[in-house]
């Protein structure tokens, strides 16, 4: 798992981008707009009646989602500590919660919605966790700027939970008559929580690397000294 980590973190991510992008481009809503990250929801690339790639989007989530929990699974081989055990369990329940974010579309506004809103809300809580043991305990191996990058993941969530959902209610009673504001910003803030917790993945990744490479290193050394 140590070695497999690191791989399923990037893996995770470019599976991300790649069907992001696969389904933004053709991507035609209600009034026939472009996708927009400035007033759109991620998961509004997985509906089924406005995204034409929905199933390469879906199926995106659901494998990246796998990915992201042998990523989390592994952060316990590198950092063995309480804390840092507890954040690995919730991150575990999150990413099986993002499969379930796969299976069931947008379209179904309210399981979609539940099971969206719990997969953020323990992945916020297990990245703030986590980042706390890099800061505070010495056991955890990573750098003290992973915990601070880290902890832009929870902040944005609070900052996406404290915007009015108003606009909400109006788009789901309007349909094809709601217009959508140049920059609305709950959406919005759902992306800035998607690039904070998809950079630190990869940051995270690139110091597993490392902290393997210096573990062979090391290894290598105490090798030579006991033959010489």
């Amino acid at each position: 798992m140590k070695k497999i980590a690191p791989i399923a973190g990037f893996a995770t991510c470019v599976i991300l981008y790649t069907v992001i992008i696969i389904a933004a481009i053709p991507y035609s809503g209600q009034q026939g707009e472009s996708y927009s990250i400035f007033n759109h929801f991620i998961s509004e690339l997985g509906s089924t009646r406005f995204s034409a790639q929905h199933f390469i989007y879906n199926n995106g989530i659901i494998l990246s989602s796998l990915g992201f929990g042998l990523f989390t699974l592994g952060l316990a081989q590198y950092a063995d500590t309480k804390t840092s055990r507890i954040a690995v369990r919730l991150g575990v329940i999150s990413s099986l919660l993002c499969v379930g974010v796969g299976l069931v579309p947008e379209d179904n506004r309210i399981p979609h919605l539940i099971l969206a809103l719990s997969f953020f809300s323990l992945m916020a809580l297990s990245t703030t966790i986590f980042s706390w043991s890099i800061w505070k305990e010495e056991a955890n191996p990573f750098p003290k700027l992973t915990a601070l990058h880290g902890f832009t993941i929870p902040m944005a969530f609070v900052l996406f939970m404290c915007m009015p959902k108003g606009l909400m209610a109006i788009k789901r009673d309007a349909g094809p008559l709601f217009e959508r504001p140049e920059i609305w910003w709950l959406p919005f803030l759902e992306w800035v929580i998607f690039v904070t917790l998809t950079s630190w993945i990869l940051v995270i990744s690139v110091h597993m690397f490392l902290l393997q490479r210096g573990n062979n290193e090391l290894k290598m050394s105490e090798v030579s000294m006991t033959n010489s």
